[in-house]
């Protein structure tokens, strides 16, 4: 993709909706402390749009081919790690299933979700943080990175207002 092309302002806009969702999701639940019907619904829409910016980018960019995919992915850890590792791309499939299977749970047994174990729910929230993390500010250029960061400073500063108020 090149910068300014209209394939690319179409895939990085749906990941800034997940990450808008995710970021609303998990600021409610840190300022609250409740996982409600407005946590659930953000985290679920942020989980869908994630899918969706993985299709658009397959289908605009990668021509719908794992290998390109994995090329673009070694590529991008090399500009911004100084290895490519291009393996990388299997992570982000996972984040996908993951976070997908995640949603999907909470969207069709809310009563189980909820009962599921907290260390679960602490180590789901934890790697998704870890992916956007990588998402919206290691990898993440200009601007968008701004964003990212001062998106995980508010989240970081929801989280110690949490703690303060927890026993």
């Amino acid at each position: 993709m090149t910068p300014g092309d209209p394939s690319e302002l179409i895939v990085r806009a749906a990941a800034w909706v997940a990450t808008g969702a995710w970021v609303g999701s998990e600021w409610r639940r840190l300022r609250t402390g409740a996982a409600d019907a407005q946590v659930a619904r953000a985290w679920q829409a942020g989980a869908l749009a994630m899918i969706v910016h993985v299709a658009l980018a397959f289908g605009l960019v990668h021509d719908w081919s794992h290998d390109l995919a994995r090329a673009e992915v070694a590529r991008e850890t090399l500009d911004r790690m100084g290895a490519a590792v291009g393996e990388g791309v299997w992570v982000n499939y996972a984040f996908l299933l993951i976070w997908g299977a995640d949603a999907a749970w909470w969207r069709l047994r809310p009563a189980s979700y909820a009962a599921r174990p907290r260390r679960l729910d602490g180590a789901m929230r934890a790697f998704v943080a870890f992916m956007f993390l990588n998402g919206a500010v290691v990898f993440a250029r200009g601007p968008m990175r701004v964003a990212g960061v001062l998106a995980f400073l508010a989240l970081g500063a929801a989280w110690w207002a949490s703690r303060r108020r927890s026993p």
